[in-house]
């Protein structure tokens, strides 16, 4: 009985021994990591960060604030320099010593020329390095949206209801007219308004968004005179015009890596693109319904048309934008105003009718819309 209890005994000792070790170490563990909180620096001031970021803070005599090249917001206008965000990524994945010296001796005409007169000691660099950090990791907020037709069509109608129970019940305006008017107006002011809104629905005329590339389309097909079927290969031959890759950009870029406007830092995106093998997520622009076929080898190839006619003056955009609204009135008026190239093109050689008109003097031109262009199936089908 006695050998029994021993056993028992040291056998409990081997089981217990394991688990005491265990304990031993998360408590080691514990206390190792309450060290560490200790020690850890302070944390950086936030807001201190921002208003420096934004100049309510100065950052040496006669410099210019960090938002007045880097916006927070974008405009309908390009701006060249990295956006706040942008810088904000950058500047999370350095160390303060880092920072300091990207901010205060930096490489590059354009830095060295605005960064020369900051004046930022180790304490602001930190608290702007914080709220950089952490703007970089929840972005910006989005620009305020402008609501004044929402608000006059509100207006307008607390006004017509005034009116209205006025005429009925109080009739504390003894002129009559004065509420019919008012009335008048104001429905044909929100219908007005409901029916234009209601039309624009799926359009999106003058749409220009952001890109994760600043590409201009005047640097490159204006100023430096790029055929635009260089890049929009496809446009000859397919339904799409097609987006080029990273590797057509390269030809070019192997050998110019500033650019004139934007210095490295645009054109070492495309750069990061091509070497990691990285797809380019550009933003679309020219979007048609889903119930709408479109070809533009059928406009560029056989149509012979030019980009300018839908695209707007791209060679003078350094934001690209939907130039017109691209609606189904839009393109039936084009196609009845459109003169074919009838005599010049095979495509057109089976028209016979119409060619024995032009030959014999009956037409004196061919519209898109004579041959089939504004039917309904062409489109929709």
């Amino acid at each position: 009985m006695v050998k029994t209890l021993s056993d028992s005994l040291t056998y409990g000792k081997k089981i217990l021994k394991p688990f005491f070790v265990l304990c031993v170490l998360l408590a080691l563990s514990g206390i190792k990591t309450e060290v560490f909180a200790e020690k850890k620096g302070p944390e950086p001031d936030i807001k201190v960060g921002e208003r420096l970021f934004f100049g309510l803070i100065p950052s040496g005599e006669g410099s210019a604030s960090c938002v007045s090249c880097h916006a927070v917001h974008s405009g309908d206008s390009i701006n060249w320099n990295p956006s706040a965000v942008e810088m904000a990524k950058v500047a999370a994945e350095m160390d303060l010593a880092t920072f300091k010296e990207h901010l205060l001796t930096p490489t590059g005409a354009m830095r060295e020329k605005v960064h020369v007169k900051y004046q930022l000691d180790d304490e602001q660099l930190f608290h702007l390095q914080g709220y950089l950090v952490q703007l970089s990791e929840n972005g910006v907020e989005d620009a305020p949206i402008s609501i004044n037709k929402l608000l006059i069509f509100l207006l307008l109608g607390g006004l017509m209801t005034f009116a209205l129970v006025d005429l009925i019940f109080t009739k504390k305006i003894p002129y009559k007219a004065i509420h019919v008017l008012i009335i008048v107006f104001g429905l044909s002011f929100q219908l007005k308004l409901v029916a234009h809104e209601t039309i624009d629905l799926g359009r999106s005329q003058d749409y220009m968004p952001d890109q994760p590339i600043k590409f201009s389309h005047k640097v490159h097909a204006g100023d430096n005179k790029i055929d635009c079927l260089y890049c929009h290969s496809n446009a000859d031959e397919g339904k799409s015009s097609g987006i080029p890759s990273a590797g057509l950009c390269m030809n070019c870029h192997q050998v110019v890596r500033n650019g004139t406007n934007s210095g490295q830092f645009e054109i070492a995106k495309v750069v990061d693109a091509y070497e990691n093998n990285k797809d380019i997520e550009w933003v679309r622009i020219h979007n048609l319904p889903d119930h709408v076929f479109f070809s533009h080898a059928q406009h560029v190839n056989v149509g012979k048309r030019e980009c300018q006619e839908c695209h707007g003056d791209v060679e003078n955009m350094h934001i690209l934008k939907q130039e017109h609204d691209l609606s189904m009135g839009w393109c039936l008026d084009c196609h009845k105003a459109t003169n074919v190239n009838f005599k010049d093109n095979d495509y057109y050689k089976t028209f016979e009718a119409l060619h024995k008109d032009l030959d014999e003097g009956v037409r004196d031109s061919i519209k898109a819309a004579d041959i089939g262009a504004n039917d309904c199936m062409k489109c929709h089908h």
